[in-house]
């Protein structure tokens, strides 16, 4: 081709592109080493006894005045099974139970499973979040710390949210791409 007709193709297509109406969005991804706590005698799944279970989700965040809720977390409580493979009768196994977070260990489901938040943090970035009215509902209904909620079936979800504004809790609204996190401790129990 000869170059006369190159060098307007060139700047043709270079002003296409510098007429082009561009939007731009930043993504973030996190992840947090799980904390596990296990119990001798029982163990938390996802559904269906899945292991490993999902403990993070996403929020959805409104926009500048940290407004935001949650995609659900869903879990469940199980019997361990005996160290010989057999089920626990009543959470009771006489040899001792199988240990480990594996799916050879995962008993029976315990549909009324007590379920208890221990703790709450919110986290943005340095900013103090004490005001902040966040929650987190188990089944759609707000938990208060340290009271367990005893489940009506076997799987049980988890969400947090924030409908207030963080003006209202004495900060000033949030920037561009500010990350917000929401924490929380979860444990389940059964008398056994």
């Amino acid at each position: 081709m000869n170059a006369k007709i190159l060098l307007p193709l060139a700047l043709i297509a270079l002003s296409g592109s510098a007429l082009a109406d561009d939007a731009t969005t930043t993504l973030h991804w996190k992840g947090i080493v799980p904390t596990v706590a296990p119990g001798e005698g029982v163990i938390i799944t996802g559904p269906s006894g899945r292991l490993p279970y999902v403990d993070s989700a996403g929020l959805d965040v409104k926009d500048s005045t940290g407004v935001f809720t949650s995609d659900q977390i869903s879990l469940e409580l199980h019997y361990r099974n005996c160290a010989d493979g057999s089920a626990a009768v009543e959470g009771v196994c006489s040899a001792g139970f199988m240990q480990g977070d594996v799916a050879e260990a995962v008993g029976d489901i315990i549909p009324d499973a007590d379920w208890t938040m221990s703790s709450l943090e919110t986290v943005i970035g340095t900013l103090d979040t004490t005001g902040m009215a966040t929650v987190v509902k188990m089944e759609g209904t707000k938990m208060d710390k340290s009271v367990p909620v005893t489940a009506t079936t076997g799987t049980v979800t988890f969400t947090t949210e924030n409908e207030e504004s963080v003006v209202t809790s004495g900060m000033s609204e949030l920037v561009a791409g500010q990350n917000i996190e929401v924490h929380t401790v979860i444990n389940s129990a059964k008398a056994i």
